[in-house]
């Protein structure tokens, strides 16, 4: 291995999106946040805008579904006519549910969003763009970074998420893009960071770059993530600017189903409404992602500013509806000279205020939060993701911003590649902490050592979200926290081999979680497993019960929430010494 490569290496941001997904990259050894490079050449993405090649579609195309396929494809190499996967990431993690969400989100399966095909799971499909993914970036290393040995260069892979999603769909994000060979190799890692984060930590370094004075230490920050499917918003406290960022969580983040492909639920519902079969029973080639009829949406979308236009004259898109039925009403909507459907300032504006109204409303209840709990007053929100370009729903946070004394900002580069940017950031500098977790089953048992009865599946919480507090303990949780728990296991076995034993982690969103398992939003993560050797039993005094000897053992469940891999890792101790790192193993 050359020295050269010994001393540096590839640090890899990748913003694994509802719509659109992007990779930043920059080698350890840059000297500036400016020296972070997006990636911009995607398979078959010539044809499209610059800005649109910072990132390429959320979508994938199996050959085993296309007969016209040599192979499964990916991105942009997806073409209209093909039966394809679009939205999975919005599947990722479908128990996190909120009141923001469009009540429609999850209606979209049956119009060919959000599918997964027969046998596959979102967990596969996920993979399967990671793979289109990560053969591009082998093949993008070596042919870029021949000079530092590309094939000895060690990579750390930091994937980006959303601060709201339960530890189990982190976990399966991180298992698709493994799985995909993101880290497969013994000198690669791979890691987790939310995407506010990643966001705050780029718009903050940028920011202070152009003003010094842009924040200011003990300041509150809110970054708003605005991206295709989702919202994500979070609160920090700016604990440090120079000579790194570091943030501090103030108020847990809330997040909701709404971004910008909410407006095109809206534009189907409205279309079905005024056309109905004529509109419904168009195949998705015509009407669905990456369609020229949604192509040319996109581009009215994006433009749309919410300010009085020059002209009444209606935007115009191409749509042949073969089954429509002339009438004086269709008239005034579909223009069968030029086959176009026909949409005026007042439709564009129908069809983005309850989404505009559901943002505000998170961002709302996020400062009340952060009032509530006493954080540091937020003086500026910075606005990112894809949607964050949009005039119209910028104008409407700058104006709910400016009424507040609030500044409202973009990083430098825009809010499009912040996410991918700000994670190679994360691994060339900062960090933070975060969660409502336990383990529980639900049967009558009798203790063998008291005879007490017990039911279970009454959960005891330990770590609590809302106070950021381990239970019992009055311990605040910080970024460098390390969590003690201390448990009993019951153990029958008095044989050579030991056993494997397990626990079960539930988790819970909720600020108040619900006292049993079958509460509300309380979501079985997976099993916690570790192996007790014989050893340890045979040093222990047992008890006979109904014929049977039992063994009570004190065990101390540890668990790191400041590991740079982005999710808990979890050990099991037996009178403070290890006995083995626990592995979790996911609900299916």
């Amino acid at each position: 291995m050359s020295p050269q490569a010994k001393r540096e290496k590839l640090i890899v941001g990748i913003d694994y999106g509802t719509t659109y997904s992007g990779i930043s990259f920059a080698s350890s050894n840059a000297a500036d946040f400016k020296d972070i490079v997006s990636w911009t050449k995607y398979p078959d993405s010539c044809q499209h805008t610059a800005e649109h090649n910072e990132k390429a579609p959320s979508t994938v195309a199996f050959a085993d579904e296309n007969v016209e396929l040599l192979r499964d494809v990916w991105g942009y190499q997806v073409k209209p006519r093909l039966q394809s996967c679009a939205w999975t990431k919005l599947l990722l993690d479908e128990s996190a549910q909120s009141s923001y969400d469009d009540p429609n989100i999850y209606h979209s399966t049956g119009a060919g969003l959000m599918r997964l095909p027969p046998g596959r799971t979102a967990e596969d499909v996920a993979a399967a763009y990671f793979k289109g993914l990560y053969t591009m970036f082998e093949e993008a290393t070596a042919s870029n970074f021949i000079s530092a040995g590309a094939e000895e260069l060690a990579v750390e892979f930091w994937l980006t998420v959303p601060a709201s999603w339960s530890e189990r769909a982190k976990l399966l994000t991180k298992r698709a893009a493994l799985r995909a060979g993101f880290g497969a190799r013994a000198r690669d890692r791979t890691m987790l960071i939310s995407e506010p984060e990643a966001a705050a930590h780029y718009a903050l370094k940028s920011g202070i770059h152009r003003l010094q004075s842009f924040v200011q230490p003990q300041t509150g920050i809110m970054v708003c993530d605005c991206g295709g499917g989702t919202v994500d918003i979070t609160t920090y406290e700016v604990t440090q600017t120079e000579p790194t960022v570091k943030l501090r969580e103030t108020v847990v983040g809330a997040a909701g189903k709404c971004g910008s492909t909410y407006i095109d639920r809206n534009l189907h519902q409205l279309l079905a409404k005024r056309f109905g079969n004529a509109f419904t029973s168009l195949s998705m080639d015509s009407v669905g992602p990456g369609s020229t009829f949604m192509d040319l949406f996109e581009a009215i979308k994006k433009d749309f500013s919410g300010q009085q236009p020059t002209s009444r004259l209606p935007h115009m898109l191409y749509l042949r509806m073969p089954m429509l039925r002339q009438t004086p009403e269709t008239d005034a909507y579909y223009d069968s000279r030029t086959s176009s459907v026909l949409l005026t300032h007042n439709d564009l504006q129908l069809l983005f205020d309850p989404v505009i109204a559901s943002i505000l409303k998170l961002i709302e209840n996020q400062l009340s939060a952060a009032a509530k709990l006493s954080a540091p007053p937020v003086t500026t929100i910075v606005l990112v993701g894809g949607f964050g370009l949009s005039p119209c729903l910028r104008q409407s946070i700058s104006q709910w911003c400016t009424k507040r004394g609030i500044r409202l900002t973009t990083p430098m580069s825009g809010g499009w590649s912040a996410i991918a940017r700000g994670a190679v950031l994360r691994g060339l500098e900062g960090c933070i902490a975060h969660g409502h977790y336990d383990r529980a089953t639900r049967r009558v048992w009798r203790d063998p050592f008291s005879h007490d009865d017990y039911l279970t599946g009454f959960l005891d919480w330990q770590i609590s979200k809302k106070k950021e507090l381990i239970f019992g303990q009055g311990k605040t949780i910080d970024r460098m926290s390390d969590v003690n728990l201390a448990l009993q296991t019951i153990e029958t076995t008095d044989g050579s081999g030991g056993s494997l034993q397990s626990w079960e982690l539930y988790s819970c969103n909720l600020d108040e979680a619900p006292e049993s398992k079958e509460g509300h939003h309380v979501e079985l993560v997976g099993k916690v497993r570790f192996f007790l050797s014989q050893t340890i039993i045979a040093g222990l005094k047992g008890t006979v019960y109904k014929g049977e000897t039992y063994f009570k053992v004190s065990l101390t469940l540890n668990v790191r929430l400041d590991d740079e891999m982005g999710h808990l890792i979890f050990r099991v101790l037996h009178n403070g010494k290890q006995l083995g790192k626990a592995e979790i193993e996911l609900d299916e």
